[in-house]
């Protein structure tokens, strides 16, 4: 009634599946067999055995984790380069003609702050000049003075 043109497995002679399976048993006798004759090797087989099992294994540790770690931070790596570059094109569209303009006005403000702190200078220094004799008032005289704005103090007549 229904027929199928092939297998849905395929097909294993159970023959050939014994025979193998007879062979590696047979070869696992001999190698007890020649552990048994020959303990010190078997033992130095045993031992490299483990040691090239756990370097395998420490081969695989560390390429999932060298791809795990590529995995995981490129998305963060590919973000910085993306900001960086839209950063870079942002700073450098930017005319020359508006940063020389914005250094112009540096200059212009520096040079005003530099005009007035000579000015300020220049009167303490003449006000140094003018005043090489200071002389003290005492406190009411100069109460006195604050009162009476309209009226000049007197003159020292020369001591």
């Amino acid at each position: 009634m229904f027929e199928f043109s092939r297998p849905a497995l395929p097909q294993i002679e159970l023959s050939s599946s014994l025979s193998t399976l007879a062979a590696l048993a047979s070869q696992i006798q001999a190698l007890i067999a020649a552990a048994i004759s020959h303990p010190l090797l078997a033992i130095a087989a045993i031992l490299l055995s483990i040691g090239f099992i756990q370097l395998m294994a420490d081969l695989v540790k560390r390429l999932i984790k060298a791809a795990l770690t590529f995995v995981l931070t490129l998305p963060l790596s590919l973000s910085q380069w993306v900001w960086k570059r839209a950063t870079a094109a942002g700073t450098t569209a930017q005319p020359k003609e508006i940063q020389i303009q914005q250094l112009m006005d540096r200059l212009e403000s520096l040079r005003q702050e530099q005009d007035a702190v000579m000015i300020e200078l220049r009167a303490l220094l003449s006000a140094g000049k003018t005043q090489k004799k200071v002389t003290v008032q005492p406190l009411e005289a100069i109460a006195h003075t604050a009162a009476k704005p309209s009226e000049t103090p007197p003159a020292d007549q020369g001591h």
